[in-house]
Order: structure tokens, then C-alpha cells, then sequence
């Protein structure tokens, strides 16, 4: 399947689909997943930073220093932080009886994150488009889902069997 209609399913049955990407999980995966959500997260903030440097008169060569910097902040810093975001949650759950892998608390942050990027691109776009009450609704509504996913697939990795489907 392709990873739209695997986000489209998380949004549906998030449990179910946190399975079907625990049994076709490999670390290449994991990394693409980080990887592309960051980068996405990153394009999510172009239009704001376009609009920054415009309304502040500055010249391209300005705008290319800050696209380089965000690039490296949100891509490579981004992915790296997630990293250690799904180790601390792991070590968390450990003495509550976790019973996930690294890998599988690897692959609940980073599918979260991934499943929740739509959402990020919108609020990319509302951050510049639209009044700054929608540019709320958009950030709150992108958090909620991000934290509902997380838990979610994150219980379902850490207590399999403490949780009836």
C-alpha cells in the first residue's frame, strides 16, 4: 500500500494500521518515515519564512541562509530528536511492564509523526493565509491528533496484551 492510504487508514483504525506497519517495520523504514516527516514539517514553514523576508524587505540572500538553517534545524536535528524522544518513552514505559522494542517505540514516534504531517502542512499554509484564530485551531487540532496517535500506537507496541481490541 502506499503511505497516503496507510495514513488514511491510521485515521480510521489507528491500533490496526500500528500493526500493519509493526509487521512490515524495518530500520530503513523508520528512518524514511522521520526523514519525511521532518521535511515535510520544513516545506510546512516555507511560506511563513518567504512571507518573513519579504515583509522585512531582506534580500535572497538572507531568505537562503534561513531556508539552509531551518533545513538543517527541522531535517537532520528534527530526525535526531525524535530519536531521542522514542528512547526516553521507551525507558518510561520499561518499569510499567513495557513490553515493545526499541524499534517498535522507534516506528510509534516517527508513524506518528508522519500520520499527523498533513495536518502540519495545513497549519504551515493557515499560519500565512489565514486569521490567527484558524492558525490556532489548525496548531491545536495537529497536536491532538499527533499525542492521540502516539499513545495510541505506543500502547499498542509497550502493552500488546493488556489491551483488548
Amino acid at each position: 500500500m502506499s503511505i497516503l492510504v496507510d495514513i488514511g487508514a491510521a485515521y480510521r483504525s489507528p491500533r490496526s494500521e500500528m500493526h500493519h506497519q509493526t509487521s512490515i517495520m524495518t530500520e530503513p523504514r523508520i528512518l524514511m518515515l522521520g526523514l519525511t516527516a521532518c521535511f515535510l514539517s520544513f516545506v510546512a514553514d516555507l511560506p511563513s519564512l518567504a512571507a518573513g523576508v519579504t515583509t522585512a524587505g531582506e534580500s535572497s540572500d538572507v531568505m537562503n541562509g534561513r531556508l539552509g538553517a531551518l533545513f538543517i534545524w527541522r531535517v537532520l536535528f528534527g530526525t535526531l530528536f525524535l530519536y531521542a524522544i522514542a528512547a526516553v518513552s521507551h525507558l518510561i514505559l520499561k518499569p510499567f511492564k513495557g513490553q515493545g522494542t526499541w524499534a517498535e517505540a522507534r516506528l510509534a514516534l516517527m508513524w506518528a509523526v508522519m500520520v499527523a504531517t498533513p495536518l502540519v502542512l495545513i497549519s504551515g499554509i493557515c499560519k500565512v493565509f489565514a486569521p490567527p484564530s484558524v492558525f490556532l485551531v489548525a496548531q491545536l487540532l495537529t497536536t491532538v491528533v499527533f499525542f492521540w496517535q502516539w499513545v495510541t500506537c505506543l500502547a499498542d507496541v509497550e502493552f500488546p496484551r493488556s489491551i483488548k481490541a
